[in-house]
């Protein structure tokens, strides 16, 4: 599949983003597609290379900033962070719990639903 892949980088090593030809975006966590934009909902949304550029600058920033999620969007910062955790390194456990505290305590109704429905509360103990 690499002959659809226009740009490729590694964000760190567990995180890499492609640019497809297809007009798509794929976040990989250990080599296991999380995140694809367009998503399925939105079909006819043609991704450009400049938005590649701004969302990989933005991974970047997020990684370099302990996973931080006032650097990436939630929409894609939780997703990955739920399977970073999964790698087997303790720190991801503990920095996706303390994201999910963090944004519930301090973010708006938007974000506190988002956390709520995806179920991502429940994946942090008994607090909720």
């Amino acid at each position: 599949m690499k002959e659809n892949i226009l740009e490729s980088m590694n964000v760190n090593d567990n995180i890499t983003i492609n640019y497809e030809k297809k007009k798509k975006i794929v976040i990989y966590v250990k080599n296991t597609p999380i995140i694809m934009l367009p998503g399925s909902t939105k079909p006819k949304v043609l991704i450009s290379l400049s938005l590649y550029n701004k969302l990989l600058k933005n991974l970047i920033k997020w990684s370099e900033n302990d996973y931080n999620t006032k650097f990436l969007d939630y929409k894609i910062a939780f997703p990955l962070l739920k399977e970073l955790r999964r790698v087997g390194e303790t720190r991801f456990q503990i920095i996706f719990q303390q994201e999910i505290l963090k944004e519930y305590a301090t973010r708006g109704l938007r974000v506190k639903e988002f956390l709520k429905n995806e179920g991502y509360l429940k994946l942090i103990g008994d607090f909720f």
